[in-house]
C-alpha cells in the first residue's frame, strides 16, 4: 500500500474523523520528507488517532514494522526513554528504554501528550541523535564489552562501539495540546529543526453539526461554546452519544443540556478569568431554563473560586 495522503484520508474517513483541509496532506508530506512530527491543537481534535492511523499506514507501506504508543509523563527521564542498568541475579544488564526499543524493533514511536514531559530530562542523548550526530551511551549489552552507540542513518558509527542504527524511515509522531505549545520553545533549536509542527484545528460548524445530528440536537445546541474557546469534535461526539442514552430517561431538554455542559465542556474552561466566566454563563443562559441557569452560575462560581485560591 502506498504511503499517500489519499490512503490516510480513507483511514480517517473510516474512523469517522473530520479534519480541516490540508492537515492530512501536511502530515504525509512531512513524514515522507524525513521529518519527525509534532501535532498541536486543542483537546478532542483527533490528534492521537491521526498519529496512530499515520503510523499504521507506515506499517502497511513497509516503512516500519508497526508503532509503539506511549504517553509522556512528568517522571520521564533517560532511564525510561533511552534505557539504564537493571539488576539481575547475574549482575546488572542494560534494559533499553522506549526510544531504543522502538528503533531496534523498526517501530515508529507515537508519543501522546509530549507536553507532560521535561524535554531535557526525557530526551537526553536523543537530542544529539535527532540533530543528526551519533552518540555513545554509557551502557553495553549483556556479554559484550563495547559500549552502545545510537547512529543516525548515513552516519559512521563511533569507532569501537556496538551501534544501534536508526533506519532512514524511522519516525516519531508526538501530540501536544495547543494551549501548551509555548513549551516547545524550551527545546533546543537543533532538536526543533528535526520536527515539523502541524496544527490540527477543529473543523468548521457544518462538520460539527453533521457529527452530532444537526443544530437541534442536544449537543448541537451547545455549539455556541466554541465561540469562547477552541473545542474539538470528539467532545461533541462524546456528548451526543451520552445525550442519546440519557434522553431515554425522560428528563427535560434543559436538564440534558446542563448535564452535557457539566460533564463534557466545563472542564475545558478551568482557569478562566472573570470575563470568560460571564461569557460562559451568558452562552448557557440562552439554552437553559431558570433552574439549570442557576446551576451553571453555581458551578462556574465554584470553578472561579478554586482558580483564585491557587493563584
Amino acid at each position: 500500500m502506498p504511503f499517500t495522503a489519499e490512503e490516510l484520508r480513507r483511514s480517517t474517513a473510516a474512523a469517522g474523523l473530520v479534519f480541516p483541509e490540508h492537515v492530512v496532506d501536511q502530515l504525509v508530506a512531512a513524514l515522507d520528507a524525513g521529518k519527525h512530527v509534532i501535532l498541536t491543537g486543542p483537546p478532542g481534535t483527533g490528534k492521537t488517532t491521526l498519529a496512530y492511523l499515520a503510523a499504521e499506514l507506515g506499517r502497511s507501506s513497509m516503512l516500519c514494522t508497526g508503532y509503539q504508543p506511549t504517553t509522556a509523563t512528568s517522571e520521564w527521564s533517560t532511564v525510561e526513554t533511552i534505557g539504564g542498568w537493571q539488576p539481575t541475579p547475574d549482575g546488572p544488564v542494560f534494559r533499553p528504554g522506549l526510544f531504543v526499543e522502538a528503533i531496534e524493533g523498526g517501530r515508529w514511536l507515537v508519543i501522546d501528550e509530549l507536553n507532560r514531559s521535561n524535554f531535557d530530562r526525557a530526551f537526553g542523548q536523543l537530542f544529539t541523535v535527532l540533530s543528526g550526530e551519533p552518540v555513545v551511551l554509557p551502557f553495553s549489552r549483556g556479554g559484550r564489552s563495547r559500549q552502545l552507540s545510537l547512529v543516525p542513518h548515513g552516519v559512521e558509527a563511533p569507532e569501537g562501539t556496538d551501534p544501534v542504527r536508526i533506519p532512514s524511515t524511522w519516525r516519531i509522531i508526538a501530540t501536544i495540546n495547543g494551549v501548551d505549545k509555548h513549551l516547545l520553545f524550551d527545546m533546543s533549536y537543533a532538536l526543533m529543526r528535526r520536527f515539523a509542527f502541524i496544527e490540527v484545528a477543529p473543523p468548521d460548524d457544518d462538520a460539527f453539526l453533521a457529527l452530532v445530528g444537526g443544530a437541534g440536537s442536544p449537543a448541537g445546541q451547545l455549539l455556541g461554546l466554541r465561540r469562547l474557546t477552541r473545542l474539538g469534535p470528539a467532545l461533541f461526539t462524546d456528548a451526543a452519544r451520552y445525550a442519546e442514552r440519557r434522553g431515554q430517561d425522560g428528563i427535560s431538554g434543559s436538564r440534558l443540556r446542563y448535564e452535557l455542559f457539566y460533564s463534557f465542556f466545563l472542564p475545558q474552561f478551568e482557569g478562566m478569568d472573570d470575563v470568560m466566566a460571564a461569557q460562559l454563563v451568558g452562552t448557557m443562559d440562552q439554552v437553559l431554563d431558570p433552574d439549570e441557569q442557576a446551576e451553571v452560575r453555581r458551578v462556574v462560581a465554584e470553578l472561579q473560586a478554586d482558580a483564585h485560591g491557587h493563584r
